[in-house]
């Protein structure tokens, strides 16, 4: 083989390892498909390469690149639950639109992209407690409650956020889910037993919202619109385990109010 044809087919793995990654950490952090399918192209056509084409699903990514050297195809396995990180979907897409006007080099993506994704979260764990506080507070009195209710809500919340930031690393993500919605509506109803709060509906609902996988229902009805069946089926059955788990916990919590639970 000539040094020339060597140094094309590293170029193109070049392309398919810098694809990969920045694909791997939009779908990781939130991102939704047709995004993530964009990026991809745009940063294969600024690699050199004539055509890219990508195939995005939930769970795994399909990547084809043609180039003069020849054509090379690559899937990449995600594991585990995805988070929600739009900093980094944003810097990721930032850094793409970057590269393809020029203004670094592959060698300088490369980098880019393994200090984004060894990248912590933007604010520290205590300024997002304290927000899914107040917004489970907020959303109590959005939905009928008293002021009464905000503070007993807005505890509720803390604890179901703190524990599934906690958890889902640790365990399957229904099961996380399902356990926070259940301490988040049993404290509701124990803070509204002993006179902390006023209506126990009202706590439980503000508790569950930092559960609630929105950004996940915002997507799949995204693809879906944009075509992704695919990716959309999957988001949607996603969400609705989710809501599923969700319901679940509360209506034990409610049942056993029901059968004269009491402190």
């Amino acid at each position: 083989m000539s040094g020339h044809m060597r140094e094309s087919l590293h170029d193109l793995e070049t392309t398919i390892r810098i694809c990969l990654q920045a694909g791997n950490l939009m779908l990781k952090n939130g991102a939704e498909t047709s995004r993530i399918e964009e990026t991809i192209t745009r940063l294969g056509l600024a690699c050199g390469a004539n055509h890219v084409h990508s195939f995005v699903t939930p769970t795994g990514i399909f990547i084809t690149v043609h180039s003069n050297a020849g054509v090379v195809s690559r899937v990449y396995r995600i594991m585990g639950s995805p988070g929600i990180n739009l900093y980094k979907v944003a810097e990721v897409n930032a850094l793409s639109r970057r590269f393809e006007q020029g203004e670094c080099t592959a060698d300088e993506v490369i980098e880019r992209l393994q200090r984004i994704e060894r990248e912590g979260t933007v604010f520290p764990c205590w300024v997002t407690y304290l927000a899914a506080a107040i917004s489970s507070g907020g959303f109590t009195i959005m939905f009928g409650g008293s002021w009464q209710d905000f503070l007993p809500g807005a505890c509720a919340g803390w604890v179901a956020n703190t524990l599934m930031e906690n958890l889902d690393p640790r365990m399957p993500r229904f099961l996380a889910v399902f356990f926070c919605a259940f301490v988040s509506s049993l404290l509701s109803m124990i803070f509204v037993l002993i006179g902390f709060g006023k209506n126990i509906d009202k706590v439980i609902l503000g508790g569950v919202v930092p559960l609630v996988p929105g950004l996940a229902i915002t997507n799949a009805v995204r693809d879906l619109m944009a075509g992704d069946l695919l990716s959309g089926l999957a988001r949607s059955a996603e969400t609705v385990l989710t809501a599923f788990a969700i319901a679940v916990a509360v209506a034990i919590v409610i049942v056993m109010r029901m059968w004269g639970f009491t402190i």
